[in-house]
């Protein structure tokens, strides 16, 4: 008995020292924002959020309706005023899925422009993010859904999905933050483009200081770009035409079972920095049109020919970062770090598109599949 009432006593002591939780939002009281967009029209901020209205049908069974609203303004926060004037209940983006730039919007300052995300303690910092090619990026929400999900948390999936076959890397809202800070790195952005009646990434934008260059990285050459890049997942998968005449079922496709980069960085005779980036892989092959056996003689014809592939589709990849000033390689980071009296004395700005940057790729076929 004696325990009982030192146990109860003990409780009751402990309750009054308890936090809690006095600034707690109600997700029943607030309609929730799934997916925002950025759009410049007529030199004015358009403002679209989608709000996802969760409909019982009974039986347990539920439909949803996507509502849309636009407002324009000088500032985010000038659109955000009036948006919360089309809805019941306050407005939370605590549950965004998905934001998205349209192309004019996306090549300001996007730093200065997010800023409100990052002082208000509301909005979801895990939210994707990504650039609207082609059309005005509140259009995008005019499709109810992709798939049997609501568009906002479909447009998510198909980013996560492109992110874990290294396409793009991973990355969101809290990412895109961080890397408005790091100063001689750029950095790229999804972009997303319709195409008939689907959606789907068909690209990396190069974002040159914290604003888009209007210049991408085409989907054949993205996962190249992060392998370059270093910043690529456990899956990635590459191919090459064996001949540039004959493309139908003429090609090789492998997937990289390890990756070795290396950088060096060295100065010309004009104290200007050059680049030598080496990328050592490892492949399997994963399709080969050819179902005979691969002889030793052929593999090393074979390996030649991927190597020659990669290394001419580097430098051209490195050329079109250079051409739209981004700097995605982190090269002017490196020299900030190792060489702070070179970084001082360069205008990274105007010295990055000049520089030389000379990469090569070695492949070595390890797999061949089944086939022996």
């Amino acid at each position: 008995m004696m325990k009982t009432c030192l146990k109860l006593i003990t409780i009751l002591s402990v309750f009054p020292l308890l936090t809690g939780c006095w600034d707690q939002k109600l997700i029943l009281n607030s309609e929730v924002i799934n997916g925002i967009s950025f759009d410049l029209k007529d030199n004015k901020i358009k403002s679209t959020i989608v709000v996802l209205q969760i409909i019982p049908k009974g039986s347990g069974y539920f439909d949803f309706n996507n509502q849309l609203s636009s407002a324009t303004g000088d500032s985010l926060d000038d659109t955000f005023s009036e948006l919360r004037m089309y809805h019941r209940g306050p407005l939370s983006a605590s549950k965004s899925r998905i934001i998205l730039f349209g192309e004019s919007f996306a090549k300001k300052n996007l730093n200065s422009y997010l800023d409100l995300f990052y002082r208000n303690p509301d909005p979801y910092l895990g939210s994707k993010v990504a650039i609207v090619k082609g059309l005005e990026a509140s259009k995008i929400f005019s499709f109810k859904e992709i798939g049997t999900d609501p568009i906002a948390f479909g447009l998510y999936e198909i980013i996560d999905a492109a992110e874990e076959n290294s396409t793009i890397p991973e990355g969101n809202l809290n990412t895109l933050f961080s890397l408005f800070n790091e100063a001689g790195k750029d950095f790229i952005l999804p972009v997303l483009e319709q195409k008939g009646d689907g959606i789907l990434v068909s690209g990396a934008g190069l974002i040159s200081q914290n604003a888009y260059s209007g210049k991408m990285i085409q989907l054949n050459n993205c996962s190249l770009l992060l392998l370059l890049m270093d910043n690529y997942e456990k899956k990635v998968d590459l191919l090459t035409y064996l001949s540039e005449e004959k493309k139908l079922n003429n090609q090789v496709s492998y997937r990289i079972t390890k990756a070795k980069r290396k950088i060096n960085i060295q100065k010309d005779a004009f104290h200007k920095p050059v680049v030598n980036l080496k990328l050592d892989l490892e492949v399997g092959l994963k399709q080969y049109p050819k179902t005979s056996n691969i002889t030793p003689k052929q593999l090393k014809k074979l390996q030649t020919t991927i190597s020659n592939d990669l290394t001419k589709r580097s430098n051209h990849i490195m050329k079109t970062t250079q051409k739209a000033n981004s700097d995605v390689l982190g090269i002017g980071q490196r020299i900030k770090e190792t060489d702070p009296g070179t970084w001082q004395s360069l205008d990274w700005k105007e010295t990055y598109p000049s520089i030389k940057i000379n990469t090569h790729v070695n492949v070595k076929i390890v797999k061949t599949g089944i086939i022996k």
